[in-house]
């Protein structure tokens, strides 16, 4: 039987090294809370920079790792490095090429981080220190800024990252408000869970603080999804109760008034701001079917040339897309609305068919692999949702989400692969629907009880 344990394990891939994942980790602590900021000395020897290309560089060249074959046979990879391709094309066709270096810069960026991701992130445990470093830089952030949710009443800026403005903070919120839930359903250590069920609702308290009518929104569609397919439908209820009351208890009367403006936005001159700019993307498309008017060009072109008919420049002199959507539309034309839906919904499909495939094996791991897709399937259900009403396409979020939506996918994978190569072995009796159920009680204890501290 240990044999044939030992075979099975053979289809999925050995860890990258721990430098490789702790420089990877490392990126999201840069990334997010940008250091920098409050120590000079970290901003002057460019730790924004080292830090993920050596994350990418551990991960390229690390003995261990996914497979490459695998990444690249991946249709979201494939759709990134057309992205990529997408900006060398307006090199040819842009009024300014220094707006689309600088974009191009920050996505190949991102785009390694997503390679680097693939190749570390091969099991539950590295999943779990990934979510709880997202958690953590969140919550280091609440901490540096608490008017946040300690004033609700007014709106606050959240530093100075992309994270800064408070419905961009509140956009990243509902991507790691599903990671959290499944740290706090999944990690064994009870000071932890209580600690990751903190973190939720500080998540959950900010997001009221933002006053973010669009990160309001997905906040919603991303509980009640999650609660709708969770396998504990009456403690997701409850959960949901109690947080619904904590919005009503924390929440001021600026936000209620602010909610209520979704309804009536013909009156609200930042919807119809918006309404205008994505009108504009649209005519930027037609203009410009293929290429759209360049990365980084939509306010610009814009002010010059696409705002409504009749509105002179002092009135209104330009306008962000306020849309993932249509910023995509706009600076790359329809070849750039196809790339982002073609990876939103195919990460969407891809954690679907997982937990339609896991929900048929009710083996222990079976059971938290299946509640790990709809975590991955609920944060890019934030991203999307939340990102209609903003304009981050060149955000991490994209690209970490995406990146954290194939390691699923690849993961069930391997599985699968390890399942079927033990079955098929010769001379072994039938295996049990779990691997893991073929592991000594006992040994599955120790296991379970340590998978959270060994990445």
């Amino acid at each position: 039987m240990a044999e044939t344990l030992a075979e099975a394990t053979r289809t999925r891939p050995r860890h990258t090294s721990k430098a490789a994942f702790a420089a990877l980790l490392g990126f999201f602590v840069v990334e997010y809370v940008r250091p920098g900021i409050y120590v000079p000395i970290l901003e002057a020897v460019h730790v924004n920079s080292i830090i993920p290309l050596t994350a990418f560089a551990l991960a390229l060249f690390a003995p261990a790792g996914r497979a490459n074959a695998a990444i690249f046979r991946q249709p979201i990879t494939r759709w990134m490095l057309f992205f990529v391709a997408l900006f060398f094309v307006q090199f040819l066709t842009v009024d300014v090429r220094l707006y689309v270096f600088e974009k191009l810069g920050a996505v190949a960026g991102y785009v390694l981080i997503y390679y680097a991701i693939l190749r570390n992130v091969t099991s539950i445990a590295r999943f779990k220190a990934v979510f709880a470093t997202l958690i953590g830089v969140h919550v280091v952030m609440l901490v540096l800024h608490p008017g946040v949710v300690l004033e609700p009443e007014k709106r606050h800026y959240v530093g100075g990252t992309f994270l800064g403005d408070g419905n961009d903070f509140a956009w990243s919120a509902c991507i790691v408000v599903p990671l959290a839930h499944f740290l706090f359903r999944h990690d064994r250590r009870p000071v932890w869970r209580y600690a990751y069920l903190l973190a939720l609702l500080l998540l959950i308290i900010a997001v009221v603080g933002t006053q973010s009518r669009g990160g309001s929104i997905a906040l919603a569609l991303v509980s009640l999804y999650l609660v709708a397919w969770s396998k504990r439908r009456a403690a997701g209820l409850a959960l949901l109760a109690v947080v619904a009351g904590v919005v009503l208890f924390v929440a001021p009367p600026a936000y209620f008034e602010r909610m209520e403006s979704v309804s009536t936005y013909q009156a609200d001159g930042s919807a119809q701001g918006r309404l205008s700019a994505w009108n504009s993307a649209l005519r930027m498309a037609l203009d410009h079917p293929f290429t759209g008017v360049g990365a980084g060009h939509f306010s610009v072109k814009f002010g010059l040339e696409y705002r409504p008919p009749g509105v002179g420049r002092r009135e209104m002199p330009w306008l962000n897309a306020h849309s993932i959507y249509f910023v995509a539309l706009g600076e790359f034309g329809f070849s750039g609305i196809v790339f982002l839906l073609a990876v939103i919904g195919s990460g969407f499909l891809g954690c679907g068919s997982v937990r339609k495939r896991l929900h048929r094996r009710n083996g222990p791991r079976e059971s938290e692999l299946r509640e790990l897709a709809l975590a991955v399937q609920c944060s890019l259900i934030g991203f999307a949702v939340a990102g209609t009403f903003l304009s981050g396409l060149y955000y991490p979020h994209l690209f970490v989400v995406s990146a954290l939506c194939v390691a699923v996918m690849l993961l069930e994978r391997d599985d699968r692969g390890a399942q079927s190569e033990a079955s098929a072995a010769p001379g072994t009796r039938e295996q049990p629907a779990s691997l893991t159920a073929a592991i000594p009680d006992a040994r599955m204890r120790h296991v379970r009880s340590g998978s959270a501290r060994r990445w």
